[in-house]
């Protein structure tokens, strides 16, 4: 080679003047030329460790497209370097700038060249900013274009290298159509690169692979490489992809299942996976840097169940925390009751199916990102441990608990003596249960058994028609039930017994005597230390409430009325008022306002004095009624005289209709002859008349031709200069009567 020849004593030299010249610049620091007049642009890469100094290339800078710079003049740059153009040698002009890539250093923009960042406000780019330790662009302006995060200050810009396809370029800083265009005297060599989004995500999950700078119209060779949890080496895949004219490509892989979650239980934040990606321009045997996907494991992130026993939402677990697959085994299944499970990093826009056990509770479609929440309903089982699972199309993860025996009485707010349904569920298939009531008498902690030996289906259900007893406190009571399974399967339900009154008879005679029987009436509480440990029946008062009776809402003289201790009482009245249905209402007296709790209904019968008087005045006037009717009926038949006289009026009056529209129709004949006659003359008329005009219309045209005549006539006569006028008076006086021979001869005609 020529270079090979040139002596070393001229090299050096040189080598001295070209290292003088591109020194590297601090980033921060002023321009290098005291008073910048040429068209000359700088590129290089900035360091990213402190102090962030600029690093001036002199030949080249080799950067992956749309990424960081690898080599400043074939120096490899230790930790990755941001690409940058440094505007410090030239005279800025313009309001903004324009950056593109070239194969020449013509300093104006030709036809190939290609925009890699447009319109950046020049005011950004010459402003004074500082690094002060806290990052390598702090307090830089920050500018996003296609994507791409550029930083600009300190005559920079600093940011990705342009996603060109492979090969050397020049950069080129356009200020508009009057500015000069800048150069830069290196070029940047683009090597190929690529870039996944998302970064992270669930198996399943959809990433989009991008490739910058390679070939123009070439392949690429993607790979992947990863390992399964339990496998013994790593697993790589692989994929040929063309790429466009441009040298870039994009790709779809969906992130491969890692089996993060097993075996169970299995998980914890910092259980993760990763796939490593990496491309090979195989034109140019170049690898592209590696890029790397984090996998998590599937999670539950809410489990939330309601409890019938505090009527509330449930966490699981309590305080809640992400659970993953299997780390979740105390779980509370209280079955008929909705449960709310969400979990993330499942398989992408897919359907998770929810089982309990090996039943089908509920579906789910997770979101782009593998999130799903769902509300599903615990069903009827024996009483056991189940496990709760979430599948997706690639794995499942499940959390496990135990079911909670469940007692639910219908309805839940009764009265003494009541017909109620007693349902249980959760309890040992094939056994029976007994169910009892406790609380009769305030201080006794009674218990009496509702119902023995219940048959227990083979799905740990039983059901049973029972009576509340009678007579019994008011306020609140529970209903317990255990099985013969050994341990015992046991549950009870609250239950509120609301003060009742009946009245015997319900149908009195006035003045008879009703008796009025109270059931339910609060006096006091009791607590229990078994079958239910700590809980308290009753009232929640320690003494008695007193109570009243009023009569259609107005109070009577009956007050303070007080229960026994089974909440029970008694009281005898006369039946009064007018005869007819009775509000007897029992008020609460101690409660204030007095509350109403219950009422009956009395019908009373028989005669009063105000009773006799109403019916003589309606006796009255059902005579005075049917002297109305005698009224009426005559009117009627008076009416329909009318009637007849109306119709005989309407008949004459069709007659004489009938009568005047024959003359009628008469005269309109006669009228038409006569107008066909006179239009027939008027037409005869019309016809004569038409016959003298066109005869007037003819002897107007033949005066006119005899006009035209006599004219011709003159004209000669006055030319006949030697005829004397004798001859010329007898030649008009001929003329003359020529004329009046053919007017007379016309008026004959």
């Amino acid at each position: 080679m020529r270079t090979a020849e040139i002596s070393l004593a001229f090299i050096l030299p040189v080598l001295l003047v070209l290292s003088a010249a591109f020194a590297p610049l601090p980033l921060a620091a002023a321009p290098a030329h005291a008073a910048p007049t040429s068209n000359l642009l700088y590129i290089g890469a900035e360091k990213t460790t402190y102090p962030y100094q600029f690093v001036q290339a002199t030949i080249n800078v080799s950067a992956y497209a749309g990424g960081y710079v690898a080599a400043v003049d074939g120096v490899n740059v230790t930790l990755q370097g941001y690409f940058v153009v440094n505007f410090s040698g030239i005279t800025i002009s313009s309001g903004q700038v324009t950056l593109y890539t070239s194969t020449n250093a013509q300093a104006a923009i030709t036809s190939g060249d290609t925009v890699w960042v447009a319109n950046l406000p020049t005011s950004y780019i010459m402003a004074t900013v500082h690094t002060n330790g806290l990052g390598p662009l702090h307090g830089f302006y920050n500018v996003t274009y296609n994507g791409m995060k550029f930083s600009l200050g300190n005559y920079s810009v600093i940011g990705p290298a342009p996603t060109v396809a492979s090969g050397s370029y020049y950069i080129k800083a356009y200020f508009g159509s009057t500015a000069p265009v800048a150069t830069s005297a290196a070029q940047v060599v683009i090597l190929p690169n690529i870039k996944i989004s998302p970064s992270s995500g669930g198996a399943g999950t959809p990433i989009t692979v991008t490739g910058y700078g390679f070939t123009p119209s070439s392949q690429a060779n993607l790979t992947w490489t990863y390992t399964v949890t339990g496998a013994s080496s790593s697993t790589t895949a692989f994929k040929l992809i063309a790429t466009n004219s441009t040298g870039g490509f994009t790709t779809t892989v969906n992130a491969p299942e890692l089996k993060l979650e097993t075996p169970a239980p299995s998980g914890s934040a910092s259980t993760i996976g990763t796939v490593t990606f990496q491309a090979n321009d195989i034109a140019r045997k170049m690898l592209t840097p590696t890029v790397t996907f984090t996998e998590y494991p599937r999670q539950f992130i809410q489990i939330e169940e309601y409890s019938p026993a505090s009527a509330s939402w449930v966490t699981l677990p309590s305080p809640f925390a992400t659970q993953y697959n299997g780390t979740l085994t105390s779980a509370s299944f209280y079955e008929t009751e909705p449960m709310i499970i969400a979990g993330k990093y499942f398989v992408p826009n897919s359907q998770v199916t929810i089982y309990f056990g090996s039943q089908t509770i509920g579906t789910a479609t997770t979101n782009s990102t593998g999130f799903f929440n769902v509300t599903v309903t615990v069903p009827v089982v024996s009483a056991g441990t189940y496990a709760v699972k979430a599948a997706d199309p690639l794995a499942y993860i499940y959390f496990s608990g135990n079911t909670v025996p469940t007692v639910i009485v219908t309805p839940n707010k009764v009265t003494a003596g009541q017909s109620v349904t007693v349902s249980g569920y959760a309890f040992t298939a094939g056994k029976t249960a007994n169910v009892t009531w406790l609380g009769l008498g305030v201080g006794y902690n009674n218990q009496t058994y509702l119902a023995t030996n219940v048959p227990i289906g083979s799905n740990g259900y039983f059901s049973v028609a029972v009576s509340v007893p009678s007579p019994v406190y008011g306020g609140v009571h529970y209903v317990y039930a255990n099985d013969t399974a050994s341990p015992q399967d046991k549950a009870y339900a609250k239950v509120i017994v609301n003060p009742s009154i009946t009245l015997s008879p319900s149908t009195a005679p006035l003045g008879s005597t009703v008796t009025v029987t109270l059931n339910g009436l609060m006096v006091g509480q009791e607590t229990w230390t078994s079958p239910i440990p700590s809980v308290t029946t009753g009232s929640g008062s320690t003494s008695a409430d007193a109570y009243g009776l009023a009569q259609d809402n107005i109070p009577t003289y009956v007050t303070g009325l007080k229960g026994n201790i089974y909440g029970y009482a008694t009281y005898k009245f006369m039946a009064a008022g007018y005869p007819m249905l009775h509000a007897i209402e029992l008020v609460n007296e101690t409660a204030t306002p007095n509350v109403l709790v219950a009422t009956a209904w009395l019908n009373v019968t028989g005669t009063t004095n105000t009773e006799a008087a109403t019916t003589s005045a309606l006796n009255q006037m059902s005579s005075q009624l049917t002297t109305m009717g005698s009224t009426l009926t005559a009117v009627q038949g008076s009416l329909a005289n009318l009637q007849s006289e109306y119709t005989a009026l309407s008949t004459a009056v069709g007659n004489l209709a009938s009568t005047l529209n024959s003359d009628y129709s008469s005269l309109s004949s006669s009228l038409g002859s006569l107008s066909s006659s006179v239009s027939s003359g008027f037409s005869s008329i019309s016809s004569t008349l038409s016959s003298i005009n066109s005869g007037v219309s003819s002897i107007q045209s033949s005066l006119s031709s005899m006009s035209s005549t006599l004219s011709s006539v003159q004209a000669e006569a006055a030319q006949i200069s030697s005829v004397n006028s004798l001859v010329l008076a007898t030649i008009v006086i001929a003329i003359i009567v020529l004329v009046l021979e053919v007017v007379v001869l016309v008026r004959r005609r």
